[in-house]
């Protein structure tokens, strides 16, 4: 019975680990970010290939992430906002070890036995947001949000979450 209690926390461990996002950001120490106050789009066009439907629920969450954090959007802005989306198919594979009726938890066996090793094809999406100063149109931050998704698990609260994650680094703290 607690074999089973601890295979369940481990399978709940591994799905809250799964259902969020691996964050990374990159920033030019040099960039002044104390006098960003608003913001406007680099690019409107929905580029060739991407679901505008997609696009458009992006766009309007980064829009709502920036208003959150005291951004308006103004016609040029101190900063422009570019953003893409991707995906990567990438083979998984997990050994689970041995087992067989003398299986030992400490790894050793006695007895027949086998192993059990799964093999699945999962897609990682990734979410990429740039950040350009208007005024030197340079780029000045770079965000990403990789997750693990299927087709149907892109919903709006999946497209918030990386969002939010992703702007959670947005500005940087000044340099030391």
């Amino acid at each position: 019975m607690s074999r089973r209690m601890a295979t369940l926390a481990l399978a709940a461990l591994l799905t809250a680990c799964a259902s969020t996002p691996t964050v990374n950001f990159d920033s030019d120490p040099n960039a002044n970010f104390a006098s960003f106050r608003t913001y406007s789009w680099a690019y409107r066009k929905v580029p060739n290939g991407m679901n505008p439907l997609l696009t458009e629920r992006i766009r309007a969450s980064i829009d709502t992430e920036l208003a959150n954090r005291g951004f308006t959007q103004a016609d040029p802005g101190d900063f422009a906002v570019g953003f893409t989306i991707g995906s990567r198919d990438r083979v998984e594979v997990t050994d689970f070890g041995s087992y067989g009726p003398y299986f030992r938890p400490w790894g050793g066996w006695s007895g027949w036995g086998g192993s059990r090793v799964d093999v699945r094809n999962v897609t990682d999406g990734t979410l990429v947001i740039d950040i350009y100063d208007t005024r030197t149109k340079a780029p000045v931050w770079h965000g990403t949000a990789t997750q693990q998704v299927t087709q149907s698990s892109v919903t709006q609260e999946k497209i918030d979450t990386a969002v939010r994650a992703v702007l959670a680094k947005f500005p940087p703290p000044p340099p030391k």
